[in-house]
């Protein structure tokens, strides 16, 4: 790996701890136990930003979303946003310390050779930090990256954070697997290192842990947001809840009611009807269907069944106007006859968009495509996007830039958008310490002319 002026990676070999077996590859797994899922919790109430109506009602559409202090409309244009008068000028330094923590499984792979997706996975989201760093050299920012290897191994995790030069890290991206992402967050505890999960959406990583950054939506905040998207749209005496019975999904239900009541602003709202459907035909759909206009919200991620659901709808609306909405997981079904989604104006949540026709995506598949000899995945954009966020944070609030993040909204990247947010314990009085943060935006995306394009 070549140095730069402005940032030193380590040696070539990426480090690595002894040879551990690989475990089995995580894929998003929402089916936890309740007692996972954060708490509703009262949080401080954020001040409304430029063009941003306050958080009281239901807007009738989406926020408008001028630029923003801390907002970057242009992600090859460095913010330029003054620095806020309380930023500590103690915490600026002249360079700082980042380590990518990754299963890059240099302990099995072969250069040329890597056939494991999690190995692949990890060096694409490499390559775009990589990228990033590079840009960020332009702009002036100087640091130490360090790269290691999990080989998806919490013992080597933990090995990798009792490390000497561990201690001196300002920022830590990963690691990937739920058990190693455990003990690196076990790790930061006392100490003045940030680190930022970039994919595991589980909110029960860690606790009392406010250098803990999730860029991942949890499951709530999912159900959430597609909540505030129904009720900006359709009334809720159209909405109907519907999944799989016998299953651990009618949990998820509660989200939807707790927000329907939140956004509505009455805790005595009546209840949202539920519908707990069987495998095959004897769903019982007839008694939900309004008038004019249905809303079927679908808590689910079992692609045999939402398929059978979503037949069943269509086949027997009749006069009805149906409208379904659905889980990020549907985007990456196979199975499910395409014309349902475009007849029913299917709509999903999900953290990341890319518009291919955006000049700065092109410039940057472009750019990824000489330096890969590949088309960048969903995981280059995603380590450019956070490199550079994060990068740039460091820069203008110094090392405890984390205590600046719910104020500096992020726009304008390849990948997603950065809105976090604090969460806190049940019941607390004490906001001046967050449990952990987490990253909050969502789109909302509706499959339209055979493709999913973003409708808010």
């Amino acid at each position: 790996m070549r140095k730069t002026e402005q940032y030193v990676e380590t040696d070539p070999a990426v480090v690595q701890a002894p040879n551990t077996a690989p475990e089995v590859v995580d894929t998003i797994d929402w089916n936890s136990k309740p007692t996972d899922y954060p708490p509703i919790a009262d949080k401080p109430v954020r001040p409304p930003r430029p063009g941003e109506k306050p958080d009281t009602t239901i807007p009738d559409k989406p926020d408008a979303t001028p630029d923003r202090p801390g907002t970057n409309p242009d992600p090859d244009t460095p913010i330029t946003t003054p620095d806020r008068p309380n930023t500590p000028t103690e915490s600026l330094q002249g360079s700082y310390n980042i380590a990518i923590m990754a299963p890059f499984y240099t302990n099995k792979e072969t250069y040329g050779q890597i056939r494991s997706k999690t190995a692949i996975k990890s060096i694409e989201f490499y390559a775009g930090v990589k990228m990033a760093l590079d840009k960020l050299s332009q702009e002036g920012l100087n640091v130490n990256v360090h790269t290691y290897d999990t080989q998806g191994s919490s013992s080597v995790t933990t090995s990798l954070m009792n490390r000497g030069e561990m201690y001196n890290m300002n920022l830590i991206l990963g690691p990937m697997k739920t058990a190693s992402l455990k003990e690196a967050a076990k790790g930061i505890k006392g100490r003045k290192t940030v680190l930022v999960s970039p994919w595991n959406p589980k909110t029960s990583i860690t606790n009392s842990n406010p250098n803990y950054i999730q860029v991942n939506p949890s499951l709530k905040t999912h159900c959430q947001a597609i909540m505030k998207h129904v009720l900006r749209n359709y009334s809720a005496n159209k909405v109907v809840l519907a999944c799989r019975k016998e299953s651990s999904e009618y949990k998820n239900f509660k989200f939807f009611q707790d927000e329907h009541k939140v956004l509505t602003r009455n805790t005595s709202a009546p209840k949202i009807p539920e519908l707990m459907a069987e495998y095959g035909d004897n769903i019982p759909l007839g008694q939900y269907y309004k008038p004019d206009t249905t809303v079927f919200i679908i808590p689910s991620w079992d692609e045999k069944f939402v398929s059978n659901l979503l037949r069943k709808i269509y086949s027997e609306r009749g006069g009805s106007h149906v409208v379904v909405y659905g889980m990020p997981q549907w985007k990456d079904f196979e199975r499910i006859g395409y014309e349902y989604y475009e007849r029913l104006a299917v709509k999903i949540s999900h953290s990341n968009f890319s518009d291919k026709d955006n000049p700065n995506v092109q410039n940057f598949r472009r750019d990824f495509y000489n330096m890969m000899g590949t088309v960048p995945s969903k995981d280059a954009a995603l380590g450019y996007d956070l490199m550079l966020y994060f990068g740039r944070l460091l820069k203008n609030k110094g090392s405890t830039f984390n205590q600046f993040l719910d104020r500096e909204y992020g726009s304008g990247y390849l990948h997603t958008t950065f809105d976090f947010n604090g969460i806190y314990k049940t019941g607390t009085d004490d906001f001046t310490k967050a449990e952990r943060f987490e990253n909050q935006f969502l789109n909302i995306l509706e499959f339209k002319d055979f493709k999913f394009r973003k409708v808010n």
